[in-house]
C-alpha cells in the first residue's frame, strides 16, 4: 500500500473460499471488511459464524487488519483518516484484480468498518470495482452519532474509547504470520503510539474535523447502494432512518432494518427477536449487486422492517425476546408520522393543553446507577440495559401522562420543546423519555439524548455560552424509537443538567429552571411524540420476520477450535458509594475480563489473555472533580515456540481550572511492553508515555 509522503507499508489479511468453485475455476465476487481489532486473535470467532456462509454462497471474503494494527505494518494515527480509506480503496482494487475475482467487490462491517465501508461508497475516487455496501451499527455523522458527543454534550464513552484502542493498538503483532519482523513492527507501533482524546477532545463543537467526513452533509456522493441496519438497544440506530431516507432522496439505491437487538448483526444480537439475515442479504443483497442476479420478490422484505417492542418492565438482562411486532417502512417514513403533543403543566403533568408552572431542579448531580452505559453491546447475560429508572427520575424534573387508554405506536424521533434558564454559562441536559408501569411503578427507558445548550441556535459549528438567568427556548430531537405504549402505562418525561455516569458533568453544577406555559414570547413548553398508524405493508413484514428468534450463523468452532480454558471470560459493572478524601463520592468500575484461552486453527496454539478496566469517580458535591481513568493488559504466548509478548497501558482524564478563569482537560497514557524471558520471566521491551491540555471551552 502507498500513500503520498510515507513508505509503501504491507497490510495483512486472510479470507475465505469455497473450495469447488475454486477447483472448478468458478469467478467469485468478492467481500472486505477492513478494520483494527485484530482480524486472528480478536475478530475471528465473530467472523467465523458469517463468512464462511458467504464463501459456501461462492464469495471470495477478506478480513484485513488497518495499518499499524493486527499484523499490518504502518501506524494507525486515528479514526478514518484519509491515509486509512486510501488504503481500504487500494485493497479493493488489489482484489478485484485477482485471477480468481469477478471484479465485483462488496465492503462491509460492523462499527468501525460500518463507518468506513459508507465512507468509501461516499468517495469521489471509490474504485469502480466497489459495487454495494452493507452498514451494520455504523454512522454517517461522527460528532452527532458516534462514541463521542451526542448533542454537543461529552459522551463518557469519549474518554473510555480513546483508552480502548491505545490497549488495543498496544498488542503485538503474531511471528507465526509475519516471522522475525514482529518486535521491530511492534517498536513502530510504540514508539508512535498517541492517545486518540487529544483530537477528539479538542474539537468539541462539530467543526471539519467531524464534517469532512460526515456522509450525512452529502449523500448525493454515494455511489453503490447502501443497506444499513441497527437495534433499538444500539448506540447507531438514528442513522437507519436518515440514511434510507436521505439517499432515496437522492435517487440511490438503499435498504436497512432496525431491531430489537444492541451492537450486533440480527442473526446473533440480543435482546431478540433475532433474525435469519445471512440467508437473505446473500440472495436479496449481495447475489444482486454482486452477481446481478435479479431476487425472489415473494419473500423480498420491505425496504425498511422496523421492530416496535411493547412496554415492558424495566430489566438490565438482554436475554429474552421482546413481544412486539413487525411493522413496514420506507424512505418516506417521515411523511407519515402523526405528531401527539403532550404538554408539560402543573403537577408534574403532560396533558393535551398548556398550562403555567415553573420548575427548578435541586441543582444535585443525578446518579443513575441503573444505566452504566450509553447503549447495549447486544449480548445476553452483558446485563447492560438500563434498569428502573424511577429513582433517577425522582432526582430530575419529570412529568408523567394520564394512563394511555389504547395502544398507542410510535415511530421516528420524539422532539422536547422547552422554554428554560440556568445559572451557568456551559450547561448541558439529559432527556430521557420513558414509561412507567401501572402493576410496578418501575420506570422503562424507551429513547433519551442529551443536548449541550452552547447548540441552542442550531449552528453546530458555532456554539455560544448561555446567559444565566435568562430564559431561552430549544427543540431538542431524541433519538429515534419504535415502540408500542400500551394501555394503562403512563409516559413520563425526565430531564436534568446532570446524569453520571454517560453524560459528562459540567464544571460547576447547574440550576435549571423550566417554565411550562407560554411565556415571555415563547411556546409552551411539550413533548411530541411521533405517533405511527398501521399500513397495509405491515401484513408483509409480519409474514416474513420472526417474532420468535430464528437466527441460524456458522458454528465458529469448525475454523477456530478452543483447546483450553485457563481463565472464563467474565464482565462486570458496579456503582458504588466511596470516600474521597474524606467527602462521599460515586465510583463507577466495568472489568470486561475476555479470559485466557488457547486457540489452535489458524491460530496455531496461541494463547489469548486479556483484561480491561475502566473507571469513573466524582466526589458527588464537586462535578469538577470527576476523573475516568484506565488499565488494560493484554499477553499473546506460544510457550512451545518460545514467543511471549505482554502490553500494559494505564491512561487517566481529568479536568480543572486553567488559572484564569476557565477549564482544561489533562490527560496521561502510558504503554509498557514485555517480551518473554528464561525461566518465565518478562523483560521491558518498549514504553511510551503521552500527556497534554486540552482547553475546555463547551463541555
Amino acid at each position: 500500500m502507498t500513500y503520498p509522503g510515507k513508505a509503501p507499508i504491507k497490510l495483512a489479511g486472510h479470507f475465505w473460499f469455497n473450495s469447488d468453485a475454486r477447483n472448478a475455476g468458478r469467478k467469485c465476487p468478492a467481500i472486505v471488511e477492513l478494520l483494527p481489532y485484530r482480524r486472528r486473535d480478536g475478530t475471528m470467532l465473530a467472523d467465523a459464524k458469517m463468512y464462511p456462509w458467504f464463501a459456501y454462497n461462492d464469495y471470495l471474503c477478506f478480513r484485513v487488519d488497518l495499518q499499524g494494527s493486527g499484523d499490518s505494518e504502518g501506524v494507525l494515527t486515528d479514526e478514518y483518516t484519509d491515509e486509512e480509506l486510501a488504503y481500504c480503496g487500494q485493497v479493493i482494487e488489489q482484489i478485484a484484480a485477482r485471477a480468481d475475482c469477478s471484479g465485483a467487490v462488496g465492503m462491509m462491517g460492523k462499527s468501525w468498518s460500518a463507518i468506513n465501508s459508507l465512507m468509501m461508497a461516499a468517495r469521489p475516487d471509490r474504485p469502480a470495482a466497489l459495487k454495494a455496501v452493507i452498514v451494520c451499527a455504523g454512522s454517517d455523522d461522527r460528532w452527532n452519532d458516534d462514541v463521542h458527543y451526542m448533542g454537543g454534550g461529552m459522551m463518557f464513552d469519549n474518554v473510555s474509547w480513546p483508552s480502548s484502542m491505545f490497549g488495543w493498538l498496544a498488542a503485538a503483532p503474531d511471528p507465526a504470520v509475519v516471522g522475525d519482523a514482529w518486535k521491530e513492527m511492534w517498536r513502530t507501533r510504540i514508539d508512535n503510539a498517541d492517545f486518540w482524546f487529544k483530537p477528539w477532545g479538542s474539537n468539541q463543537p462539530r467543526d471539519e474535523y467531524w464534517s469532512g467526513t460526515a456522509v450525512r452533509d452529502h449523500y448525493a456522493h454515494v455511489g453503490v447502494p447502501v443497506f444499513i441496519l441497527s437495534g433499538w438497544q444500539d448506540g447507531y440506530k438514528n442513522p437507519v432512518p436518515l440514511v434510507v431516507e436521505g439517499l432515496a432522496a437522492e435517487g440511490k439505491e438503499v435498504a436497512g432494518i432496525i431491531g430489537a437487538w444492541g451492537h450486533k448483526y440480527p442473526f446473533n444480537g440480543y435482546p431478540g427477536p433475532r433474525v435469519e439475515w445471512l440467508d437473505y442479504i446473500v440472495t436479496h443483497w449481495w447475489d444482486r449487486w454482486l452477481k446481478g442476479k435479479t431476487p425472489p420478490r415473494e419473500d423480498a422484505w420491505p425496504q425498511l422492517p422496523v421492530w416496535l417492542g411493547e412496554s415492558k418492565e424495566p430489566s438490565k438482562s438482554a436475554c429474552a425476546d421482546e413481544i412486539g411486532k413487525w411493522v413496514a417502512e420506507d424512505a418516506g417514513w417521515r411523511s407519515r408520522v402523526k405528531q401527539k403533543v403532550l404538554y408539560l403543566r402543573s403537577g408534574n403533568r403532560l396533558g393535551d393543553a398548556p398550562e403555567g408552572a415553573t420548575y427548578t431542579n435541586s441543582g444535585k448531580p443525578v446518579l443513575d446507577t441503573e444505566m452504566l452505559e450509553t447503549s447495549s453491546w447486544g449480548e445476553c447475560g452483558n446485563d447492560d440495559l438500563p434498569g428502573d429508572q424511577a429513582p433517577f427520575d425522582k432526582e430530575s424534573l419529570y412529568f408523567d401522562s394520564d394512563p394511555l387508554p389504547e395502544d398507542f405506536d410510535s415511530f421516528g424521533f420524539p422532539e422536547v420543546e422547552l422554554t428554560l434558564s440556568v445559572d451557568r454559562p456551559i450547561a448541558s441536559l439529559a432527556i430521557r423519555l420513558n414509561e412507567v408501569s401501572p402493576n410496578t411503578g418501575a420506570s422503562h427507558l424507551v429513547t433519551y439524548r442529551f443536548f449541550n445548550f452552547a447548540y441552542r441556535s442550531g449552528d453546530t459549528a458555532e456554539p455560544q455560552t448561555v446567559e444565566p438567568g435568562v430564559p431561552f427556548s430549544i427543540r431538542v430531537p431524541l433519538n429515534v424509537m419504535g415502540h408500542t405504549f400500551k394501555p394503562g402505562w403512563r409516559i413520563r418525561l425526565a430531564f436534568s443538567p446532570s446524569f453520571y455516569p454517560t453524560l459528562w458533568e459540567p464544571p460547576e453544577a447547574v440550576t435549571l429552571t423550566v417554565e411550562t406555559g407560554e411565556t415571555g414570547g415563547f411556546p409552551a413548553s411539550a413533548l411530541i411524540l411521533p405517533g405511527r398508524e398501521p399500513r397495509n405493508e405491515d401484513r408483509r413484514a409480519q409474514r416474513l420476520l420472526p417474532v420468535k428468534s430464528a437466527a441460524a450463523f456458522v458454528n465458529p468452532d469448525d475454523y477456530l477450535p478452543t483447546l483450553a480454558e485457563a481463565r472464563p471470560a467474565v464482565t462486570t459493572r458496579k456503582a458504588d458509594p466511596v470516600t474521597i478524601n474524606g467527602r462521599p463520592g460515586m465510583l463507577t468500575r466495568k472489568v470486561f475480563d475476555s479470559g485466557r484461552y488457547q486457540y489452535g486453527g489458524p491460530l496455531q496454539n496461541l494463547w489469548v489473555d486479556l483484561i480491561a478496566e475502566e473507571n469513573f469517580q466524582m466526589v458527588i458535591d464537586d462535578p469538577l472533580s470527576l476523573v475516568g481513568f484506565t488499565r488494560s493488559t493484554t499477553i499473546l504466548e506460544r510457550p512451545e515456540a518460545g514467543f511471549r509478548a505482554r502490553s500494559e497501558t494505564s491512561t487517566n482524564i481529568w479536568s480543572e481550572t486553567d488559572g484564569a478563569g476557565g477549564y482544561v482537560f489533562r490527560y496521561r497514557a502510558r504503554v509498557k511492553t514485555f517480551t518473554g524471558g528464561p525461566e518465565g520471566t518478562d523483560r521491558p521491551f518498549a514504553e511510551k508515555t503521552v500527556t497534554g491540555e486540552i482547553p475546555r471551552s463547551w463541555i
